[in-house]
């Protein structure tokens, strides 16, 4: 019999048996062999391209396109002019080419583990006020990245998370770190730690709004982050205000309008968007500054203020780039001056710097400053002044200490004295960051032509003349000097005509009835 029954059941003989596993066998290994041929070339195609995208765009919370991408067991993977732009609108990136070698046996294992990956001609561009690009690099070059993604869960969930990072550009580099994201129930977390280097020189562009305007740092770091932040999904925009990390960020040179800081460490640490900056010392100027504060980047403008009153500045010595940009705001005989040194001290009630999106107006300033062995040349106004009571030139000047007030703008004190030699000086007034002037001087001359003297009695009061016009370009209201010259005089006639009074009564009721 050609067959053989068992139980009810027909059985292939042993022969056709075999015959058939090797038909299955081979149609196998045509598969397998068709699938290793076939994959890259969907992948490569058209059609794999879109379906590609279709699944990426599914994960991200935004847009992404690039323009072509390519796979080869060998070759590895190669995508062109990637492009993403968040949900928000706040962020998009730019990548000209991506090349990388995938070690396909991890994805067994759930996990996709990359070999050498080179990220070309990246751009990243973040929204600001001002629409700033904050970070462009040339190469990045990442190696030993292992990414796991999960994208099933018993509530909506997509988490990314990624370890033994390296990242090399030509403005920061990642020796190790690690983050991931995890979104769910409509929040956002994101956690990691990176070890990192750094050039000032490139990097300042990229965190200039955090720092103060005007600051330029110089030097290489390194040191270790960590960070947290949990935000509301697809709002990158409030990542910052919730920010959890805490830093140590140092310079070798560091140039605020003059004020140049020696090496200096500064710890930093940012809890839900504030920014603490923990007590320093620096050495400036061949003095000392201090600081420690605060910035809450939920406001808007996000200004750093300090923690509480101290004293910011001691015997810094003065520089013209300082009387340019700071001091000629403080007294205009510091406007167009050169050539100036001195030592100043600066103790600060309240100070506030503007840093992202604020401006010049935003400064607030509540202290207490002095000057002493002030020298300059080329300053019209203090020329004039020391020319009308025939005072030299060659003095030290001394500002006693002046409690002043800068806020919306405008820069006020009511009594600034300054001695020129022994030759009393005194301001009064309001100084505008617009350069306006609003003053009033004192001179060391009386209107009995005497030259007042620290330490001496003079005849007459001194003359007063009121400042107008701008700090470039300095005016006398004469009108307002005939005004102010006819009120004094009249004052003395009244007062001396007062005593004369006073005296005689004194007199008469000293005599006997």
């Amino acid at each position: 019999m050609n067959q053989a029954r068992e139980n009810g059941k027909t059985r292939l003989p042993t022969k056709g048996r075999k015959k058939m596993l090797r038909w299955v066998l081979a149609v196998g290994a045509a598969v397998i062999v068709l699938v290793v041929f076939l994959v890259p070339a969907f992948v490569s195609s058209e059609a794999g391209n879109k379906l590609i995208l279709v699944k990426i765009n599914d994960y991200l919370p935004g847009e992404t396109d690039f323009g072509s991408l390519s796979m080869g067991w060998v070759k590895g993977i190669r995508v062109t002019d990637v492009s993403f732009k968040d949900s928000t609108g706040q962020a998009s990136v730019r990548i000209k080419r991506i090349t990388t070698k995938p070690h396909y046996g991890s994805i067994i294992l759930g996990t996709l583990s990359f070999g050498r990956t080179i990220i070309d001609g990246p751009v990243v561009e973040v929204k600001s006020p001002k629409a700033n690009k904050i970070w462009t690099g040339e190469t990045i070059a990442l190696s030993a990245i292992k990414a796991r993604i999960k994208i099933k869960s018993d509530t909506p969930m997509k988490a990314i998370a990624v370890s033994g990072l390296r990242l090399k550009s030509p403005q920061i580099k990642i020796n190790e770190g690690n983050f991931s994201l995890v979104d769910k129930g409509g929040k956002a977390n994101l956690e990691g730690q990176l070890n990192y280097a750094y050039d000032w020189t490139m990097v300042s562009g990229f965190v200039k709004e955090f720092l103060p305007k005007g600051l330029k740092l110089k030097g290489k770091r390194e040191g270790t982050i960590s960070f947290a932040s949990e935000y509301p999904s697809g709002e990158t925009d409030k990542l910052w205000a919730n920010l959890r990390t805490k830093v140590k960020v140092g310079f070798e040179e560091a140039d605020y309008v003059g004020l140049i800081f020696e090496p200096t460490e500064i710890g930093v640490e940012v809890e839900k968007g504030v920014l603490t900056v923990v007590p320093f010392s620096s050495r400036v100027n061949n003095g000392q500054f201090n600081f420690a504060g605060q910035a809450d980047f939920r406001d808007k403008p996000a200004l750093l203020k300090t923690a509480g009153p101290m004293q910011i500045a001691k015997d810094i010595q003065i520089t013209n780039e300082m009387t340019r940009g700071l001091l000629m705001y403080l007294n205009p005989v510091f406007a167009r001056a050169v050539n100036v040194s001195g030592a100043v001290n600066l103790s600060c009630e309240r100070l506030a710097i503007p840093l992202a999106g604020g401006d010049r107006n935003d400064i607030e300033v509540a202290g207490t400053i002095s000057v002493e062995h002030l020298r300059l040349e080329a300053s019209e106004l203090l020329g004039w002044i020391l020319a009308t009571a025939n005072i030299a030139r060659d003095q030290d000047i001394t500002i006693h200490p002046t409690r002043f007030v800068l806020q919306n703008g405008l820069l006020r004190y009511d009594d600034m004295q300054m001695y020129v030699g022994d030759n009393p000086v005194n301001f009064k007034g309001i100084i505008g960051l617009d350069k306006s002037l609003n003053m009033t001087v004192t001179l060391p001359y009386t209107t009995r032509g005497e030259t007042a003297r620290v330490g001496k009695e003079t005849r007459g009061r001194r003359i007063t003349l009121v400042l107008k016009g701008t700090l470039d370009k300095p005016e006398i209201d004469f009108g307002r000097l005939l005004e102010e010259q006819l009120r004094q005089e009249l004052e003395e006639q009244l007062q001396e005509k007062l005593l004369e009074g006073l005296d005689k009564l004194l007199k008469q009721s000293k005599e006997p009835r």
